[in-house]
């Protein structure tokens, strides 16, 4: 679907972007009050050499080489899960983390402390700044380590005030903001669709009954003139041959049996079949008189001139 469809649609169907944004805001409401944004604070210790192996008068922080060691002891025994169960009976809410510091060669211990409510990573922080002393007291011991050779460590930096952390709340905010959009072009695309093919078959619903009422047109067959009947027309009489005087030879007249019985002119000549054809219509009885039936007369007629 191209854009200005799509905004088109949007355009026609306010109502349900009206709907879903306040959809949306509802969703980013509750993500912000389901994932809320934590606080952390973080802090530093700094091993220092033991005073047996700092000559008089020198700078203990140049002696620092050799130190990571046991700064790798200490954050290995807190990061375990004896020192973490311990940790969390106090401050069950609170997570931290411990590592030497990438950055630098030194034995550099850096802490970092999460808990939702602000007072209590402040609370979190000095427990494990207070902790990491008595670990590293703690390992020596363990090795009967001499009083002046001991590893001792300072706080380097600590934080007075705690850090927001709004990263996983942030994710939330725009998961419930992502997905209330969407929806809201889906839906507001999807009605726009339904709504159209409703109109289109209530449309179609109504030209249908209107189809039906027409009363269908009967369409004539050509009226073809039929031939008019042929009358046959009335021969001619006959006229009347001048009766021979007494006594005068008749005029020689030239016949031919083989030949048909010569008519008049217009006259149909007569065959041997229309003497058996009357004699079926009007009997033995010769010369056929006239009858009532005006087809049977005209056989008459044509019979009698022959």
């Amino acid at each position: 679907m191209e854009f200005t469809a799509v905004l088109a649609a949007l355009l026609r169907r306010w109502y349900v972007v009206l709907v879903g944004l306040l959809l949306t805001a509802g969703l980013v409401y509750v993500a912000n009050d389901a994932v809320p944004p934590t606080y952390s604070a973080t802090g530093s210790v700094l091993l220092l050499p033991p005073g047996a192996s700092v000559a008089d008068g020198s700078n203990p922080l140049l002696a620092l080489g050799g130190l990571e060691q046991p700064a790798a002891l200490v954050v290995a025994y807190l990061a375990g899960d004896e020192s973490r169960q311990v940790f969390a009976e106090d401050f069950p809410n609170t997570t931290y983390d411990i590592v030497l510091d990438p950055l630098s060669r030194g034995p550099l211990v850096l802490i970092k402390v999460e808990d939702p409510s602000e007072d209590d990573v402040m609370a979190a922080l000095g427990a494990v700044l207070d902790t990491l002393p008595d670990a590293l007291s703690m390992l020596q011991d363990q090795v009967d380590a001499p009083a002046d050779s001991r590893v001792t460590s300072m706080p380097l930096s600590v934080d007075t005030r705690p850090t927001t952390e709004r990263s996983d709340s942030l994710r939330a905010l725009i998961a419930a903001a992502g997905v209330g959009m969407v929806l809201t072009l889906v839906g507001a695309i999807a009605f726009d669709s339904l709504a159209a093919r409703r109109r289109e078959h209530r449309r179609a619903t109504v030209a249908v009954p209107d189809v039906e009422e027409q009363e269908p047109t009967v369409v004539a067959p050509a009226q073809v003139d039929e031939p008019a009947a042929v009358v046959p027309e009335a021969a001619p009489a006959p006229e009347a041959e001048p009766e021979p005087e007494p006594g005068a030879e008749p005029e020689n007249v030239e016949t031919n049996e083989a030949d048909p019985v010569s008519s008049p002119t217009g006259a149909s000549h007569i065959q041997p079949q229309d003497f058996a054809r009357s004699e079926e219509l009007y009997g033995s009885q010769w010369p056929p008189q006239a009858l009532d039936d005006p087809a049977l007369d005209d056989e008459y007629h044509i019979i009698h001139r022959g």
